[in-house]
């Protein structure tokens, strides 16, 4: 890379503040030119050590480098080849999602009518419908939201197929519980199905969940 390709920041640091401002940006081949050009004004440039001395190092360590002899610091320890390393153990408790999830989940299937998922949501006092298929595998999810956006389309859209969500966001038991608050987190949801490997819905992790194990609640 050549020193025009090299660019820096002229910093004021008469400035008594931290985010000091930037006078203007050169190239080191205009630093090293002798003077550059700051507010129409030319000022002159100079380097702090020998650019001589420097490039008389640089020569030296690559020559190090080269016959191996380079090392980044003194070894403290020499590590001993018939040993085996064992990994580290780990002291701190990764909660999971299978810990804190709802196991008693509110479900329903695709070809139900929506006013049938309204009065679930309604009983059983909750704001997420798993959707499942004939198999019993997760095709979907429908929220409060979902509902009540149907109730003004005048009678359109009757049932559950209708309005759920396709591409659902979800996680597994073992999954670690900050990973599926991401999820929450990026998708702006606030629960997520949890599945088996054959897409079963074993639970649901919401947001009042998290918030149980974030307020100390949750023990191992």
């Amino acid at each position: 890379m050549r020193d025009e390709e090299i660019m820096t920041s002229i910093i004021d640091y008469g400035t008594p503040r931290r985010d000091r401002p930037s006078l203007a940006t050169v190239s080191y081949a205009d630093l090293k030119s002798g003077s550059v050009e700051i507010g129409g004004e030319r000022i002159r440039t100079s380097s702090l050590s020998s650019y001589r001395r420097a490039r008389a190092v640089a020569v030296e360590l690559k020559d190090w480098i080269e016959r191996g002899k380079m090392e980044l610091a003194l070894p403290t320890r020499r590590i001993d080849p018939a040993k085996r390393s064992r990994p580290m153990r780990e002291t701190a408790i990764t909660p999971r999602v299978r810990d804190i999830m709802n196991r008693q989940v509110i479900s329903i299937t695709e070809d139900e009518e929506i006013r049938v998922a309204a009065k679930r949501l309604l009983k059983d006092e909750t704001n997420h419908l798993p959707i499942l298929d004939g198999n019993g595998t997760l095709v979907g999810i429908i929220t409060t939201y979902d509902v009540s956006k149907a109730v003004v389309t005048d009678g359109r859209l009757r049932q559950v197929k209708d309005i759920m969500t396709r591409n659902v966001i979800k996680t597994t038991p073992d999954e670690p519980v900050d990973v599926a608050a991401q999820k929450l987190k990026q998708n702006n949801i606030s629960a997520l199905p949890v599945v088996d490997t054959a897409n079963r819905v074993v639970g649901i992790l919401s947001a009042i969940d998290l918030g149980k194990l974030f307020g100390g609640r949750w023990q191992r």
